[in-house]
């Protein structure tokens, strides 16, 4: 077991809700990922009873099961990385010696990001638009943007500029003032930098303080799907070396499992 995946345990152990202590909780995903030239497919699924099980749960999506990749008394881990559809309705099912717990979760179309192009320049002094088609399928957008250069303030000094934000949004457009991208202090910019966009589209709960979970019957949690496209990778500055990996789908997916868990 990774060290994160412990941290998580012990987070979840924290969290439990006293009222609940004694229901299964679920915290499930589905994902295709497109990450050129690969296509990632994840199905995730952890379950947990702070009293343990009494016997071994079997998990189902759309009635196919999932393998066991992790487990102890008090919780399960399940994985499959086997290719799926999208456009589609997946339902979950866990069984265990409680009952049947269920959600359905609508696994969206695919989508583009639209703009900025590949080839844009993002100049010192100017907002940014974003904006992609829509996903047929996705109730809600979970929206990374990653933009960093150097730059000289107003008494010579040099310094690296970060900007690292992702925010959920309903709508395929979004739009970042420019005094959020280039404050008052940038004097100018003296190395061109990265920008990076990465668009999840999403159904199930928003991951947003007091969101209702979507698990039923005998277990409660939280059930998401997400489709992500491509990253895009644009100029910051000046003309520069864009990063051709994606930095964040780990990053991403930890946090998503780590806010959903905590939602306890």
């Amino acid at each position: 077991m990774t060290k994160l995946f412990r941290k998580l345990i012990i987070l979840i152990l924290l969290l439990v809700g006293c009222s609940k202590n004694d229901k299964v909780y679920i915290t499930g995903f589905i994902i295709k990922a497109v990450r050129p030239p690969f296509t990632y497919y994840y199905k995730e699924v952890y379950v947990h009873n702070q009293r343990g099980f009494k016997m071994v749960p079997n998990c189902l999506i759309n009635d196919t099961a999932l393998n066991i990749d992790d487990y102890h008394y008090d919780y399960y881990f399940f994985r499959d990385y086997k290719p799926f559809e999208i456009n589609r309705k997946y339902k979950l099912v866990l069984e265990h010696a409680g009952g049947k717990a269920q959600g359905e979760v609508y696994m969206p179309n695919d989508f583009a990001i639209l703009y900025p192009e590949s080839t844009y320049l993002l100049v010192k002094d100017s907002s940014l638009q974003i904006y992609w088609t829509k996903a047929e399928g996705a109730t809600w957008y979970w929206l990374d943007i990653y933009i960093d250069y150097w730059y000289e303030d107003s008494l010579g000094e040099e310094d690296e500029f970060v900007f690292d934000m992702d925010t959920i949004v309903y709508s395929n457009y979004v739009v970042y003032e420019k005094s959020r991208l280039f404050p008052p202090y940038v004097a100018r910019i003296t190395e061109g930098g990265d920008g990076i966009i990465n668009v999840w589209a999403c159904d199930g709960p928003p991951c947003l303080p007091g969101a209702e979970g979507n698990i039923y019957g005998a277990g409660y949690g939280i059930y998401n799907s997400v489709n992500e496209a491509p990253d895009r990778f644009f100029y910051v500055g000046l003309p520069g070396k864009r990063e051709r990996a994606s930095r964040y789908f780990n990053q991403k997916l930890e946090k998503l499992k780590i806010r959903n868990r905590a939602r306890r």
